[in-house]
């Protein structure tokens, strides 16, 4: 069966698809937004320019949210789940403080990604702390984070479903807000709503709402690219590609958002193994004149940013 894509709202600020396919979660969306392509095809922004980017992607996360899952819900049966530490630099909670002048409540897990050995691409996760106090009953939850196996998604949610068996409460609705997802990892959810989610809570409802498109997984388990076969995306989001990025770099840009972890943690450390690519795709005979000025362009734009690391601390006047 082909994905249906199916154009469902259209603003100033974004457009939403909504997919069809039985493999995938009944609530699965595309959002196309500048703020999100403002990430997506700058992979080598990290830091504060990273940060503002994606405080505006959260203020589209948060009104959509508003218009398409939450119409009806009271304050007091919100709560954003957050995965430490790359579900931090979501910044949904900035969104609706922006967007509807109140803080989210926040519960916690912190979660790791571990390599299964001897088996490529394949990931356990492994959680090493929980905080749920902030839990309602009649739960609407709300996770940003970037999903490629779909691991740590599956073992948070998991836990997630622990925590409201113990305490005896119920969940409304789980949301999934990914600025990159793959394809595998909202099959797996899909398949986790079925087998686990709704026998538990039959009346709780699973979203999952992805920028520009469900990526195709590499068989690393890591990285995410853009149009390969198995992408499911609008036209939009196709032409969005080859305009940015050309022929060659549309199939063959590493990922669409390196080591989210790195990047956000560590942003001297992302300028690095960004312009380790860049300096080796360059090296090549394989990039093509756009993927070329394309490159050459973010390899100076990532080693000024390097360069300013070492810039004395100055107050701003």
């Amino acid at each position: 069966m082909m994905t249906e894509v199916k154009e469902v709202e259209k603003t100033k600020e974004y457009s939403l698809y909504q997919l069809s396919d039985e493999k995938l979660p009944p609530n699965t969306f595309i959002i196309c937004s500048d703020p999100a392509r403002a990430v997506l095809y700058a992979p080598y922004l990290a830091g504060k320019k990273l940060q503002d980017s994606m405080e505006k992607n959260s203020s589209i996360f948060s009104s959509i949210l508003a218009k398409h899952v939450l119409a009806g819900a009271v304050r007091e049966q919100l709560c954003e789940l957050v995965f430490l530490s790359g579900g931090l630099y979501y910044a949904l909670n900035a969104g609706f403080k922006k967007e509807f002048g109140f803080a989210l409540p926040q519960c916690f897990i912190g979660i790791q990604r571990q390599r299964v050995e001897g088996k490529e691409g394949q990931f356990r996760a492994v959680a090493g702390y929980g905080n749920f106090e902030s839990l309602p009953d009649n739960a609407h939850v709300i996770i940003g984070d970037t999903v490629a196996t779909g691991s740590t998604l599956i073992k948070g949610i998991q836990l997630l479903l622990d925590e409201a068996e113990n305490r005896g409460i119920s969940l409304a609705s789980i949301t999934i807000l990914t600025l990159a997802g793959s394809a595998i990892g909202a099959q797996k959810l899909a398949k986790l709503s079925k087998t686990h989610i709704l026998p538990q809570h039959p009346n709780c409802k699973v979203y999952f709402f992805a920028c520009e498109m469900l990526f195709h997984l590499m068989p690393d388990g890591t990285d995410l690219r853009f149009l390969m076969p198995d992408s499911v995306m609008p036209d939009e989001s196709r032409q969005e590609a080859l305009s940015h990025y050309g022929k060659y770099l549309s199939r063959n840009m590493k990922c669409a958002v390196f080591d989210w972890g790195t990047r956000c943690k560590n942003p001297k450390e992302h300028y690095r193994e960004f312009l380790e690519y860049a300096e080796g795709e360059l090296s090549g005979l394989k990039l093509d004149e756009k993927g070329r000025s394309v490159l050459l362009r973010m390899k100076k734009e990532a080693e000024d940013a390097l360069a300013e690391f070492g810039q004395k601390l100055e107050e701003k006047k």
